[in-house]
C-alpha cells in the first residue's frame, strides 16, 4: 500500500518542532558546559517528547490563587523595603513608638540601623553659661569703682560684664537693715526708680549676690556694732532667699596714716576679720578677701584713685586685681593687720612732742603734737578737726 502523503502544514509544524527541540538541546548543552566550568552540579532534565503532529497546542489554565499569593508577597516585600529606607533616613515619629520604647516596624525583624552622619561637635557643643549670669553686685562708692571698670574699662571684656550693679556712694549696712524693716529704697536705677535691696534682688532675678558695704558704717560707729548690723542683714536675706549664693567682699584699706572719724586701715582690718569669721562654714555664704593685695595692711598709693580725697577708692589698676579675684585668676592670701595708725617710718603718732615727717601724694605732712599739718597750706588740723582753707571742707 502506497504511503500517504503528508499535508504541507503538518510538515511545517514538524520542522518547527524539530528546530525548537534542536535549540533546546543546544541551550542545555551550553548550560551544562557553563555549570561544569563553575563546578556547579547540573540537574539533568529529561528531554521532552515532541508533540505529535497535528495535535493543537493546549493552553495552560491560569491559577488565580497562585497569582494572588505572588502579588500579596510582592506587596509585603515592597512595604518591608520601604520601612527599611524610612528607618535609615527618616526619624521615627513619636506616634510609632511602642510602649516598650522600641520603634514599630511592618516586619517583626528589626533592620540594622544605618550609621548616623558625624556631627560637627565644634558647632553643636552648647556654649557654657557665664559664672556671672544672674549675679548682682550691691555696694557703696567702692563698688561703683568696680562698676565703672566693668562698664567702661577693661573689665567689659570679662564675664563680669554679665552681672548687674546697684550702687550708691553712701549706701550702708544700716540703710539695708532699715529697708528690710520696711524703710524706703535707697538704691537707684538709671530711670530714678528707688529700690530696696530685696526689690533689687527680685527685679534682676538674682541667684548670686556680691555685697560690699561697711565704709560708711565704720565712720562714727564701733566695729562690733557694724559687724552686728551686717550679720543681721545677711541672716534676713538668707531667710528670705534660701537658695541665694551670697559673697561678702572685704573693704580695702586706706592709704597709710589716714584716719577719718574712726574709719582707718586698722578698723577696716578688724571688720574684715570679723566678717570672714562669720561667713566661714555657712551654707551659700562666702567671704572674698579682696584686700589681700594690700600686704602691708594699707592701700598702696599706686592703686589709689583719690589720694587727695578719702584715700580709699581703687583706680583701674586696683580694680583689675579685684576682678582677678572674682574671676578666679588670683587666690587671695591673708593680709597683715595694721596698727590703728600705720606709720611707714616705724613711729606711731601720739600726743608727745615728737616729730614725724613723710611725703604722701606730693605733700609733706608734719606731726609734732599728735596733729597733722600740711605745709602747703591746703589742710590744717590743730584741734583734732579738719579745716580746708578753701572753704570746701570744714568740720567744727
Amino acid at each position: 500500500m502506497a504511503n500517504k502523503r503528508k499535508h504541507p502544514a503538518a510538515m511545517r509544524e514538524e520542522e518547527r518542532q524539530a528546530q525548537r527541540a534542536a535549540a533546546r538541546a543546544e541551550r542545555r548543552t551550553r548550560r551544562a558546559a557553563e555549570q561544569a566550568a563553575q563546578n556547579v552540579p547540573q540537574k539533568t532534565e529529561a528531554p521532552k517528547a515532541p508533540r505529535k503532529a497535528g495535535v493543537p497546542h493546549k493552553k495552560k489554565k491560569i491559577n488565580k490563587f497562585r497569582v494572588a499569593v505572588v502579588c500579596t508577597a510582592a506587596v509585603l516585600v515592597a512595604l518591608v523595603a520601604l520601612g527599611v529606607v524610612s528607618a535609615a533616613g527618616v526619624r521615627t515619629p513619636i506616634s510609632s513608638i511602642a510602649a516598650d520604647g522600641e520603634p514599630e516596624f511592618f516586619s517583626t525583624v528589626k533592620p540594622q540601623a544605618s550609621a548616623a552622619p558625624a556631627e560637627n561637635t565644634a558647632s553643636a557643643a552648647p556654649t557654657p553659661s557665664s559664672a556671672f549670669d544672674g549675679a548682682l553686685f550691691i555696694g557703696d562708692s567702692m563698688t561703683t569703682c568696680l562698676k565703672n571698670y566693668v562698664t567702661d574699662g577693661a573689665g567689659s571684656t570679662t564675664a563680669l560684664s554679665d552681672a548687674e550693679f546697684m550702687t550708691r556712694s553712701d549706701y550702708s549696712w544700716g540703710e539695708a537693715q532699715d529697708e528690710l524693716n520696711g524703710g524706703e529704697g535707697g538704691l537707684w536705677l538709671d530711670d530714678d526708680t528707688a529700690l530696696t535691696i530685696t526689690e533689687a534682688i527680685d527685679r534682676f532675678s538674682a541667684t548670686k549676690l556680691y555685697i560690699q558695704l561697711g565704709k560708711e558704717d565704720l565712720t562714727y560707729n564701733d566695729v562690733s556694732d557694724v559687724t552686728s548690723t551686717a550679720q543681721a542683714v545677711i541672716s534676713a536675706l538668707q531667710t528670705k532667699y534660701p537658695n541665694l549664693e551670697i559673697t561678702v567682699q572685704a573693704v580695702t584699706p586706706m592709704l597709710e596714716w589716714i584716719d577719718y572719724q574712726g574709719l582707718s586701715s586698722g578698723t577696716i582690718a578688724q571688720y574684715n576679720e570679723a566678717m570672714q569669721t562669720y561667713c566661714t562654714g555657712k551654707k551659700n555664704l562666702k567671704f572674698l578677701n579682696i584686700a589681700a593685695f594690700c600686704t602691708e595692711g594699707y592701700l598702696p598709693a599706686k592703686y589709689c584713685a583719690d589720694p587727695e580725697g578719702l584715700c580709699i577708692h581703687l583706680n583701674d589698676e586696683g580694680c583689675a586685681i579685684w576682678a582677678d579675684y572674682l574671676l578666679g585668676n588670683k587666690t587671695p592670701e591673708p593680709s597683715s593687720t595694721p596698727t590703728p595708725t600705720p606709720d611707714p617710718n616705724g613711729d606711731s603718732t601720739d600726743n608727745t612732742d615728737s616729730t614725724d615727717t613723710t611725703d604722701i601724694a606730693g605733700d609733706t605732712y608734719t606731726d609734732d603734737s599728735g596733729d597733722y599739718t600740711d605745709n602747703t597750706g591746703d589742710y590744717t588740723d590743730d584741734t583734732g578737726d579738719y579745716t580746708d582753707d578753701t572753704g570746701d571742707y570744714t568740720e567744727e
